[in-house]
């Protein structure tokens, strides 16, 4: 899917982050 491994690792993260950031667990990351 993605052109490198890293770009899809990133995409991977993303994913499971989006929910993690709405949640407000991490605040310092969400602001950034």
């Amino acid at each position: 899917m993605g052109k490198c491994p890293m770009e899809e690792f990133y995409n991977q993260i993303r994913q499971w982050f989006d929910p993690v950031k709405h949640a407000g667990m991490l605040p310092e990351m969400a602001v950034n």
